[in-house]
């Protein structure tokens, strides 16, 4: 969005509010406050203008293609990362060898050797 330039007036303005996190004359960095509270409203069936508009932005950035760009790139992470616990990024799920019995750490094993034996497989297909 090279082509946007805020004035120092603008950029005052959006400093001011408390769901900007940083503003330069090119870019808005919005905080995770404001991307949490986006994506929670959007659930309540509002349209992402509205949404900003009740997070007090301006005309200027409600009129233009930053909520709709903004609300869709959030949507999409918040279906594939875990957004409720305040997280932008996806849980690993570590596995407890200790705690786990000989039958359970069998069937990971097998089931890890499965995927192991399928990838070389599909490996093989690609070679002349």
């Amino acid at each position: 969005m090279a082509w946007i330039k805020y004035t120092g007036v603008q950029m005052e303005e959006l400093k001011k509010n408390k769901y900007v996190k940083n503003v330069t004359n090119k870019n808005i960095t919005f905080n995770l406050e404001c991307k949490l509270e986006v994506v929670k409203l959007s659930k309540k069936w509002m349209f992402y203008r509205d949404i900003f508009k009740k997070l007090w932005f301006p005309e200027y950035i409600i009129k233009s293609k930053i909520p709709e760009r903004s609300y869709n790139r959030w949507k999409t992470k918040n279906k594939n990362w875990n957004i409720e616990d305040k997280k932008w990024r996806p849980k690993k799920e570590k596995i407890d060898f200790n705690n786990m019995t000989l039958e359970q750490e069998n069937e990971y094993l097998r089931a890890k050797l499965a995927l192991y034996e399928e990838l070389a497989d599909y490996m093989k297909s690609w070679l002349p």
